[in-house]
């Protein structure tokens, strides 16, 4: 690979991606039968770091674990030591490197290797030796990550991405390149004369690109080097080296719930794993995968028994609808997550264990812990409770149900300290202070991702540095909201900023966002 390219002229927006992190590849893989290196004090790589925000903030709640980054841009590299320096972090190594020359001697074996947004924009031998070094560095025990476009939905990015490149091949500056791509396709969806599928998806494709920054489009939809593939391709490619599929990144992805019965009869009927998740492929559309795979030699279990879950510490957000919820009886209550999707439940021992995860949300609790505290929300209702076996089994399956159908109910091996209270100053944890400065996300000190859309949210959050009280922040907030032309319907947050700001403070408390 070339020693100086696109990424030191167009650094990579700072990111970080929760499905890379140790507690997920080492929950998903024992739930299909592996027993994978310990999280608290794993060795974990990251090939192709950029300029270190993923592996720095997982190496910031994981300070007995150690990691290690390598890109080959001098930029990124010099910015992830920054990264790290400025937060005091210790125990994570950047390193200004080619893959090409990576090898054994030069780290060592590693329990976790991952790969995000590389390897389908890197040339081909660079792809080759990335699988070799994962059959190289992975532990016998070890999980490793990697993330791809995917066919057969990427032939319609691929087709746009094909006409951009065309109409700014002339274009060397990347600022202009991403300008002038993007308005062109914004002239191409607006005039097309095909107004069925393909305006249709003209249309996906820019509203798509509008959703993300210059950077994003430089590097993934106009990088020179690109190749998506079909899974089947991207599975021998595995096998070839030595690795197995394990699953996606995503325990739901692998999930048929949502195709009708005929369908998953055909999807199912197939013989492999392989070629049962090729088939839900091509029935998805599917443009993105992110894979877990392991050494060819362990043995996998894919028929998943409900009281494996005994073993993870499980978290919702789903919360009951309604000021007087039916908890107690088997009456339908329905149930709401973070993001308003919701569903129907009658068991009420289900029902409360659910209420007491979403009273908790942020927060992971073992599966006996569950029980107890389900119990406890019973019996507070004045229900006479006596839990048998078929209870018991019954809130394994609805729980194994959910979480490996949507994101609703979450499975971990790792639950990281943190506070959930606000003082009467609140302070900010110093890795989400300094993701605010240079990323649209933050994430807390129990590991979850917060996404901050708009001005006023974020400035309160600039605000929580440990000096301000309530009628501190209250002040300067609405000097703030005053003055800042991009803020809408002023008056509507001034009259009733007070309780925003209680009711944000108590919300970012519970999601672990804040230290002593």
């Amino acid at each position: 690979m070339q020693t100086s390219f696109s990424y030191d002229t167009m650094p990579y927006p700072s990111k970080f991606f929760l499905q890379t992190h140790p507690d997920r590849l080492a929950t998903i893989s024992t739930f299909y039968g592996m027993n994978p290196p310990k999280i608290e004090t794993c060795r974990l790589l990251e090939l192709g770091c950029g300029n270190g925000s993923n592996l720095v903030s997982h190496a910031y709640k994981l300070p007995d674990a150690e990691f290690v980054g390598i890109d080959l841009s001098d930029g990124h590299i010099e910015h992830a030591k920054k990264f790290a320096e400025d937060l005091d972090i210790k125990n994570v190594k950047f390193h200004q490197m080619d893959v090409l020359n990576l090898s054994v001697e030069d780290f060592g074996k590693f329990d976790y290797i991952i790969a995000h947004g590389l390897f389908s924009w890197v040339p081909e031998n660079v792809r080759v030796k990335t699988l070799e070094l994962y059959r190289e560095l992975l532990n016998e025990n070890g999980v490793g990550y990697i993330s791809y476009n995917a066919y057969p939905g990427a032939h319609y990015r691929e087709m746009v991405r094909d006409m951009m490149l065309y109409k700014t091949k002339e274009i060397d500056d990347p600022m202009k390149q991403v300008g002038d791509a993007i308005s062109f396709l914004s002239i191409l969806t607006e005039n097309a004369s095909d107004q069925n599928a393909y305006k249709q998806i003209l249309q996906n494709e820019l509203k798509r690109h509008f959703e993300h920054d210059a950077a994003d489009i430089f590097h993934d939809d106009l990088s020179p080097a690109y190749k998506p593939f079909y899974f089947h391709e991207f599975a021998k490619r595995l096998e070839e080296n030595d690795l197995q599929f394990i699953s996606e990144a995503e325990l739901h992805a692998l999930s048929l719930g949502t195709f009708p019965p005929d369908v998953r009869q055909l999807i199912e009927s197939q013989e492999t794993i392989i070629e049962q998740e090729q088939y839900s492929d091509f029935f998805r559309g599917r443009t993105f995968r992110q894979t877990l795979f392991c050494h060819k030699e362990i043995e996998l279990k894919r028929n998943f028994e409900i009281t494996k879950i005994d073993e993870f510490l499980i978290a919702s957000s789903l919360n009951p609808v309604g000021e007087n919820p039916d908890i107690t009886s088997k009456k339908p209550q329905r149930f709401v997550g973070a993001k308003g999707v919701g569903m129907e439940l009658d068991h009420p021992l289900t029902k409360a264990a659910l209420a007491y995860l979403g009273s908790i949300w942020g927060r992971a609790v073992p599966f006996e812990k569950l029980l107890e505290e389900g119990k406890k929300i019973l019996e507070k209702d004045g229900a006479s409770v006596e839990i048998e076996e078929k209870d018991v089994n019954t809130v394994r399956a609805v729980l194994t149900q959910i979480c490996t159908s949507t994101d609703l109910v979450e499975l971990h091996l790792f639950q990281p300290d943190a506070l959930t209270t606000a003082s009467e100053k609140p302070k900010v944890n110093e890795l989400a202070s300094w993701q605010l400065r240079e990323a649209s996300n933050v994430s807390t000190l129990l590991n979850l991702d917060l996404k901050l859309d708009d001005e006023v949210s974020r400035h309160l959050l600039k605000l929580l540095d440990g000096t301000r009280d309530k009628s501190q922040l209250k002040e300067e907030m609405t000097e703030f909201i005053k003055t800042e032309e991009s803020v809408e319907d002023k008056q509507d947050l001034l009259n009733n900023l007070e309780g925003w700001i209680d009711d944000s403070i108590a919300q970012l408390a519970k999601l672990g966002m804040f230290v002593s």
